[in-house]
């Protein structure tokens, strides 16, 4: 745990010495070579921590050496980025305020001197100490050869869902009978069990289950968790049961929890409805959510996983809980042998007798827990070498530690230190919550944990980081991009516990309203706030004692109707800020004071205007301004910020220019108005990777196209402009020779012709076009296209493909094609096609024929679709998908809305035969 923490401060210090601040003492020489010294130290040290972290808690002479070098470790680096700050802000001041603080810069520049001095002699008395403790053995860690074949692993196929699973068949056609038993009345259908026993993934099976899908004609699925939040669970039900729009989610935020609760018995009342209720705790839980679920006798179910009988007897007492068990010893070591063979030997009969009767004590060790069993079997994948596995969980065993503790502490010894982090990172976030990897991976690089590796940005390093965590099972993947990236992801909340426990001790984490009510230690340095927290009011709570926070993070606080009161002049340390979903109006002026500030969230607060000293936070990475507010006011201050890498802005921000062309770093611009970019030369922005555009007036569109074309790393480009008025011509698209991901959305006239997209575009999204023509012949000639989209994108009702196009098209989504009846597909066409999604496609009667052929397809999704549909799916048009391994069906269309439906059609109808009208006049 310290090797964590001290790799860490290792890191940091390296990233110092070359910041400009401290290249420029020049009174005190030696600070820097101080610096140096104390690097090097503690890179010495960190040799010896493996072994000395994984003796600790046998040893408590170990554990005191192991806590003083970590607390050593943090001092220097609270010492030098206080220093940091100081100089920052003598450097804000005037000329002649600078002469008259010439006395203070010196001062300032001997105490850091004289501090470094005291902390490295305390540095080298740990050193000597070492060998007092035996801490003499020194185990590397490894090189990243391990991590890479975990990412290729893990990246070789991403559409396949987990079909490792034993004994769950059975299991899951008990759990489907008792759902469809014929009983009118609304019942609870529970599933129980000890933590990691696999409820959650039993639940899924049934939830997914065919005939589970043609019953109910609405379903919903939602976490519950130990701090239940009733509006967060009814909002979440709310958003499935029905498609929400950006008004109706701000109004949801906003509602109370009754009114919460009426409007999810209105929009069920009249469904044969399947509600999941996941990890459900406490009866009290159920008392809060139970009257949103209305009992009118046609059959509704809700399904239940906790961890205590109680609660589901307590919910229906006339309902048996379906007792899940931990496996027995053959499913057990069948599991493991998939997980830890999978890409080695593939049967039983070929381990050697040795090597068996090893894994069949390691697995003996997991007892029976699939989670365990899975977490360790894919430690073992990667090694020859399994009884030094074994010792290390016999080891555990005898300190107290069995089954899935006991594996899972194991797990995370195993991982190399800058792993370690990383995974310990995850404890911030709250129980069952989903984690956006867009916002982890900006918070990792804020913190310091992600750091260069050659010429790959450090964003796509983060991403290899997420992937070796999720290999190894330590991470859940919850949602997939297209391309086969994590989109979404969290955490089993025992592996949440151990992060905890571990980061409590590592990172002097505190989590305030989830165990505790206590504010930190003067030792803190990440602070998470939920939603227990009504009364909070900073600086207030911080009275006798302002720890070194380095991140302040507010998860929750959305139900918090009451104005936050904020102030954070005292935490100057500061590295990362989120206060989104926050009832916040402003953002105190004080904000450009933290200095060492490096990403900042206010999304989907109530923020109407940034104040001007956002200008000072000149180390500031990530900007998220996405508010719920009407109107946004940005100050023309973000040229000032020159590190800044991703800035997210919203619709309703001004529409005044905006100075940009300054921000070299800049990677990440979206949801800016064109207004906002006139007068800025956008191509020296040579860091740009992703521009999203909102077009107004469209006489500028070309004006932009010849702005970016020689920006070598814009890869993806958005341009949305909504109304009736919609694109113009869209040729200037083929002067943009780098760009590979397109989405449009807004009204097309027409699509370019094939040579007048971009030459290297492999993604294509298009969003509300309203085409009237079939896109397919001109789409199917883009060459190197893998991706397609299309989301109400087409008016007519048919899509032809012709034989032998889309050579390397991987993915096809095809989304709310209101008039789509028939899709062909030639012969030979798509060979590569990987997965295939359609969604709410109402008049689409059955699946292409064509598929049968495509050998290279994993996964079909169907959502949204009519009941019909489904029927044939899994019945007359089962043979055409006999050969993909994952059908997933979610959702049916009610046939209610086909009236709504039909006359989107007639009014579809007419606007395809005016446009081809004055095509052709």
């Amino acid at each position: 745990m310290a090797e964590a923490a001290v790799s860490l401060v290792i890191d940091k210090l390296g990233n110092l010495l070359i910041q400009q601040t401290v290249q420029q003492i020049v009174f005190l020489k030696n600070v820097p070579e101080q610096i140096k010294s104390l690097k090097t130290l503690l890179i010495d040290i960190q040799c010896f921590l493996k072994f000395a972290d994984e003796q600790q808690d046998d040893n408590p002479m170990i554990r005191n050496w192991v806590s003083k070098l970590r607390d050593a470790a943090y001092e220097s680096e609270d010492v030098i980025e206080t220093f940091i700050v100081k100089m920052q802000a003598l450097k804000k001041k005037g000329f002649l305020e600078n002469l008259s603080c010439f006395p203070k810069r010196l001062l300032c520049l001997y105490k850091v001197g004289k501090k470094i001095e005291s902390i490295q002699k305390k540095m080298f008395d740990i050193e000597k100490s070492r060998l007092t403790f035996g801490i003499d053995q020194v185990l590397g860690e490894g090189t990243s050869t391990r991590g890479e074949e975990l990412r290729k692993l893990l990246r070789s196929s991403p559409f396949t869902e987990d079909k490792d699973l034993v004994g769950l068949e059975e299991k899951t056609n008990s759990l489907v009978a008792q759902l469809l038993v014929q009983d009118s009345s609304r019942r609870v259908i529970s599933i129980v069990g000890m933590a990691g026993v696999g409820k959650t993934t039993l639940a899924r099976k049934v939830y997914n289950h065919v005939d589970v899908i043609g019953y109910f004609n609405c379903r919903a699925w939602v976490y519950v968790s130990q701090k239940c939040s009733a509006q967060e669970v009814l909002v979440g039900i709310i958003k499935q049961v029905e498609k929400q729009t950006k008004e109706s989610l701000d109004l949801l935020e906003g509602m109370q929890e009754a009114d919460l609760e009426r409007m999810v018995r209105e929009k069920l009342q009249d469904k044969c409805y399947l509600v999941v209720l996941d990890d459900i705790w406490e009866e009290e839980a159920w008392d809060s959510l139970a009257a949103a679920f209305p009992n009118v006798n046609n059959g509704s179910r809700l399904l239940m996983t906790s961890r205590y009988e109680k609660v589901p007897q307590y919910a229906d007492a006339l309902s048996k809980a379906y007792k899940l068990e931990t496996l027995g010893e053959e499913d057990g070591w069948q599991l493991f042998l998939k997980k830890a063979l999978a890409h080695g030997l593939t049967s039983e009969s070929k381990l050697p007798p040795d090597l068996e009767a090893i894994g069949r004590k390691i697995v003996e060790r997991c007892d029976g827990l699939p989670l365990a069993i899975t977490v360790i079997g894919r430690l073992l994948q990667g090694k020859s070498e399994w009884k030094s596995v074994l010792d290390t969980l016999t080891d555990q065993w005898s300190r107290g530690r069995k089954g899935v503790s006991a594996v899972l502490a194991s797990s995370y010894n195993d991982l190399p230190s800058y792993l370690k982090t990383c995974f310990l990172s995850f404890a911030i976030f709250p129980e069952d919550f989903v984690i956006s990897t867009r916002k982890l991976f900006h918070m990792w690089i804020a913190e310091g944990l992600i750091h260069q590796k050659g010429v790959e940005i450090l964003e796509d390093v983060a991403a290899d980081r997420l992937d070796e965590l999720v290999y190894r099972n330590l991470v859940q993947v919850v949602a997939w991009t297209a391309n086969g990236k994590v989109k979404s992801c969290r955490v089993h909340d025992l592996l949440r516990d151990l992060a905890v426990a571990k980061a409590e001790e590592v990172m002097f984490l505190k989590i305030f309203g989830e165990s505790s009510s206590s504010f930190p230690s003067s030792k803190c340095r990440h602070l998470l706030v939920n939603s227990c927290s009504e009364r909070l009011n900073f600086p207030g709570e911080f009275e006798h004692s302002t720890p070194p926070l380095r991140s302040l993070i507010f998860f929750n606080l959305a139900e918090v109707k009451h104005e936050v009161n904020l102030s954070f002049v005292r935490f100057k340390l500061l590295r990362v800020l989120d206060l989104q979903n926050m009832n916040i109006s402003y953002l105190p002026e004080e904000i450009g004071e933290l200095s060492l500030l490096m990403y900042l969230c206010l999304r989907y607060t109530r923020i109407e205007r940034l104040p001007l000293s956002l200008g000072c936070l000149q180390n500031l990475q990530t900007l998220d301004i996405f508010t719920f507010a009407s109107a946004v006011e940005v100050p023309n201050v973000l040229w000032k910020l020159r590190n800044l890498r991703h800035l997210y802005v919203c619709e309703t921000i001004k529409r005044v220019p905006l100075k940009f062309d300054t921000l070299k770093n800049l990677q990440t611009l979206c949801d800016v108005y064109l207004d906002n970019l006139i007068g800025n030369k956008l191509m020296v922005m040579t860091s740009m990777r992703k521009l999203g555009v909102w077009i107004e007036r469209s006489s500028r569109i070309d004006e932009l196209f010849s702005s970016i074309a020689k920006l070598e790393n814009l890869v993806h480009l958005v341009l949305i402009r909504y109304g009736e008025e919609g694109f113009p011509s869209l040729l200037g698209l083929s002067h943009l020779n780098y760009v590979k991901r397109l989405r449009v959305s807004g009204r097309l006239t027409e699509l370019p012709s094939p040579h007048n997209f971009p030459p290297r575009l492999s993604h294509l999204s298009l969003r509300a076009t309203r085409l009237a023509e079939d896109p397919m012949p001109t789409l199917e000639k883009l060459e190197h296209l893998s991706i397609l989209k299309l989301k109400n994108a087409y008016a007519g009702k048919e899509l032809s493909i012709s034989e032998n196009q889309f050579p390397n098209l991987t993915v096809l989504q095809l989304e709310q094609l209101p008039n789509l009846v028939e899709i062909k597909i030639g012969r030979g066409a798509m060979p590569q096609l990987r997965c295939l999604r359609i969604s709410n496609c109402y008049f689409v009667e059955k699946l292409p024929e064509e598929l049968r052929f495509m050998k290279a397809l994993e996964k079909v999704e169907v959502e949204d679709m009519p009941k019909r549909f489904i029927t044939r799916l899994h019945g007359m048009d089962s043979y055409k998908v006999s050969h993909v391994p994952n059908i997933i069906v979610t959702g049916t269309l009610d046939p209610r809305m086909l009236g709504g439906m039909l006359k989107a059609r007639r009014v579809l109808d007419a606007f395809v035969s005016v446009t081809r009208g004055k095509r052709t006049s």
